[in-house]
């Protein structure tokens, strides 16, 4: 075993030695390697400090942890990271939409008018920036 996935082990779980079992079987099984313990490990201290979801702040014991316990825990965490780049992704491509909707609509004069005459004339600097991105402004 390398020396830093030993130490990985070792720092695990403040010294809870079912924790350290767990992650070291899990290593030597082949069921999560070198990154994968680093991140069941950060999970692991996260989950002892605060809490796992909305019981945060609230004292609830760990649950028996083994081998599979620490596969899961890392696989769910592995999907929610999944889904927040997913939702990422569906935004900016949103934003992008909205954007190339309005440069289309301000490069109407008829359109630009009508905003003028009801004072919505104005954008939020971000998307301003991005809309007038070639310098075409008004």
């Amino acid at each position: 075993m390398p020396l830093n996935t030993a130490l990985e082990i070792v720092n695990a779980g403040d010294d809870d030695r079912a924790i350290q079992a767990a992650m070291q079987d899990a290593y030597e099984s082949g069921k999560l390697r070198g990154k994968q313990l680093q991140v069941v490990r950060r999970i692991i201290e996260r989950r002892q400090t605060l809490g796992r979801g909305s019981s945060r702040g609230k004292n609830r014991k760990m649950p028996d942890v083994s081998t599979s316990y620490l596969v899961r825990t890392y696989q769910r965490e592995v999907e929610r990271q999944r889904n927040t780049v997913r939702k990422a992704e569906l935004a900016q491509q949103r934003l992008l939409f909205v954007v190339s909707a309005l440069r289309q609509f301000f490069a109407d004069e008829n359109f630009i008018n009508l905003l003028r005459a009801e004072g919505l004339d104005t954008l939020p600097e971000y998307l301003a920036s991005r809309v007038w991105l070639s310098g075409s402004g008004s």
